[in-house]
């Protein structure tokens, strides 16, 4: 049996060998070391990134609130213009033509007042020439009496 032994070794004397010499066991160590320092910082931007999801998607929740609100409101936005647009063309159609009919009655008054003041003036020098009045005092020997006006 021994020799049965010992022919074992010599044809298999890897067996009992050491494999690995202490530079490849610290080569090992040292990649292991990289390999978990990896996994470990790969772990930690992985949660980051999950927290930034989870940020962007209650972003996202809040945006679509907002836009919600905002459709509210252009909602109501258009219906008040499209009142106004319709308050407007009934305003022009039965208000417009009396503006226009008052700016025509501004210019004839204008017009017409105009030519009261230049008669009231031609009446004034009628009654200084014929009359001795003065438009400004009355004269003790004065029989006519009115109060002096000029138009403007």
């Amino acid at each position: 049996m021994s020799s049965s032994s010992s022919s074992s070794k010599q044809k298999h004397p890897s067996l009992h060998a050491r494999v690995t010499t202490p530079e490849k066991t610290e080569s090992f160590a040292r990649t292991a070391n990289g390999i978990g320092g990896g996994i470990v910082n790969n772990r930690m931007r992985l949660e980051e990134l999950d927290e930034d999801i989870k940020a962007d998607e209650k972003g996202i929740v809040e945006y679509k609130a907002m836009i919600k609100q905002l459709a509210v409101k252009r909602e109501l936005l258009d219906e008040r213009l499209k009142k106004n647009r319709a308050w407007l063309k009934d305003y022009e159609e039965s208000i417009g033509p009396f503006q226009t009919q008052y700016a025509n009655l501004v210019a004839e008054i204008e017009s017409t007042y105009g030519e009261a003041k230049e008669r009231h003036r031609a009446g004034v020098e009628i009654l200084i020439r014929d009359f001795n009045y003065h438009p400004t005092f009355k004269r003790w020997d004065d029989n006519f009496t009115a109060t002096p006006f000029v138009p403007k």
